[in-house]
């Protein structure tokens, strides 16, 4: 009989982490769709109604997609890790691609989730524990 394995806890805080942002992620994707119709966010903004309502599906289904994977880091499933790198990357060429088409709207708000997702990848790639713990 094996033996359980108890999850670090760096893996669990930042299973949780993870989780809290796909829900933000979610959340945001909702209210963007009540708000699609509001012509002043929209020339705020500077978009249409139908690229706003593109932008707050893709938001939630990243957002389902993340809380998923924040339950699997919680399970200690291998393949979370490298979802996590790869989530981190895309967080980065979106944050790229922000700042090269929106410049000086709000370009600063999307680096915070993605140094959260960096900082995450990190852990999870370079700690021995999480390492231990997600490739069992």
């Amino acid at each position: 009989m094996q033996a359980e394995v108890r999850r670090p806890f760096g893996v669990s805080f930042m299973s949780l982490l993870i989780m809290a942002l796909g829900v933000l992620e979610v959340v945001g994707g909702v209210l963007l769709l009540f708000q699609r119709g509001n012509d002043e966010l929209l020339v705020v903004v500077d978009v249409t109604s139908s690229q706003l309502t593109t932008y707050a599906v893709f938001s939630l289904m990243f957002g389902v997609i993340v809380v998923l994977i924040g339950l699997a880091l919680r399970t200690g499933q291998s393949w979370s890790r490298y979802v996590v790198g790869v989530v981190a990357a895309v967080r980065l060429a979106s944050l790229i691609w922000v700042v090269v088409s929106y410049h000086s709207i709000h370009w600063y708000t999307a680096i915070w989730p993605m140094v959260v997702y960096a900082l995450v990848a990190g852990y999870l790639f370079f700690d021995d524990d999480a390492k231990s713990y997600l490739t069992r």
